[in-house]
């Protein structure tokens, strides 16, 4: 993962390079008391040290993406007519079977009455039709256009009442008149659009992934979204694409938040914390960092023999508290203060914080 871009680690590494750089001039004024030993002509520095285990962290891959809509429908006219009733305006919430607007009626109750008295006409002369053909007067083809006759006139009844109901519009889903495209007075044909709705909730947010961690991210896990105002809200990974794009080779990912109040709207930048894999890691202070002679980033430790251990390190995520740190054994005993002014192989009085408190 890359090194992350906060402002207070650049801070802290470059006064750890300041350090690095004056040590050379002040350390002898600046190293803490030396201890002498009667036996020994070398002298030893004193240091503090912590005991520091590795954590399981979850690793997370952040990725920018924006919010899409759970779903958005257009709706059509299916009859034509004037519209004659407008009830919702743009903006406004509406719920499934909500009346958005009605055309006019026209002759269209006409049409049902007419429909009707021809079915009652077909189911007349379809009774007779049985009636001669148990007395042996009615031959079977007859019986047959009788029968035809009689459905014809059903679905005739059928086709005049669907035509009343479709000059009735109904929301087919919850959600936000985000367009309206037709005033009262105005004409419409089958086909013509009449509406734009969007359901927000859940509200989705949509970022490409790259191949490379692709099989590390998986449908249900929890993760965490970073909205425009910088505000956290936890996340479900809802979907993984399984074709790339033609252009960039990644795969679309998408993670899904509640949105019960709409106030997170559509179009809008994010930030996905995507959950990738769990790795063991240490977390430590800022300040425990010290640069190497190369100018490698590392932490320093102090092993059985009370020798001092440089280990190069990558840092893997940020905390409130501290730095997540990989590329550590499972424990080590780091030097959290006097770390400046010793080197590896050098012999050091280990002092325990937990011990001295």
């Amino acid at each position: 993962m890359k090194l992350p871009q906060s402002w207070a680690l650049t801070l802290i590494i470059s006064f750890i390079v300041l350090l690095w750089m004056l040590s050379g001039i002040f350390s002898s004024d600046e190293k803490p008391t030396e201890i002498s030993s009667e036996s020994k002509i070398t002298k030893k520095l004193s240091v503090r040290v912590s005991l520091s285990e590795a954590e399981t962290m979850t690793n997370r891959l952040i990725l920018q993406g924006h919010t899409l809509a759970k779903r958005k429908v257009t709706i059509k006219a299916e009859t034509s007519g004037l519209v004659s009733d407008v009830f919702v305006k743009r903006g406004e919430n509406v719920t499934t079977n909500h009346t958005l607007m009605r055309l006019a009626i026209d002759n269209r109750q006409a049409q049902i009455k007419q429909a009707m008295s021809l079915l009652k006409q077909q189911q007349a002369l379809h009774t007779a039709a049985l009636s001669l053909k148990q007395e042996g007067f009615q031959a079977e083809i007859e019986i047959a256009k009788a029968n035809a006759a009689l459905e014809s006139a059903k679905a005739a009844v059928n086709r005049a009442k669907l035509e009343l109901d479709r000059i009735t519009i109904k929301a087919p889903i919850p959600g936000i008149v985000n367009t309206r495209m037709v005033e009262i007075g105005d004409y419409v044909s089958p086909g013509d659009p009449l509406a734009i709705l969007i359901d927000l909730d859940p509200i989705r947010i949509v970022a490409q992934v790259s191949e490379r961690y692709l099989g590390q991210i998986q449908i249900g896990k929890t993760g965490e979204v970073r909205l425009l105002d910088n505000s956290i809200v936890n996340a479900k990974v809802s979907y993984v694409g399984a074709i790339a794009s033609g252009t960039t080779r990644t795969f679309p990912v998408e993670m899904e938040i509640s949105n019960p109040q709409n106030q997170i709207i559509e179009g809008i930048t994010a930030e996905l914390h995507l959950p990738i894999k769990q790795i063991l890691a240490h977390n430590v202070s800022p300040s425990t960092l010290s640069l190497l002679d190369n100018g490698a980033l590392s932490v320093k430790a102090v092993n059985e023999q009370n020798k001092v251990v440089a280990y190069p390190i990558q840092i893997l995520g940020e905390t409130q508290t501290g730095i997540w740190l990989g590329g550590l054994p499972q424990k080590i005993t780091l030097i959290t203060v006097g770390h400046e002014f010793v080197k590896p192989g050098e012999n050091v009085i280990a002092v325990d914080v937990s011990a001295k408190e």
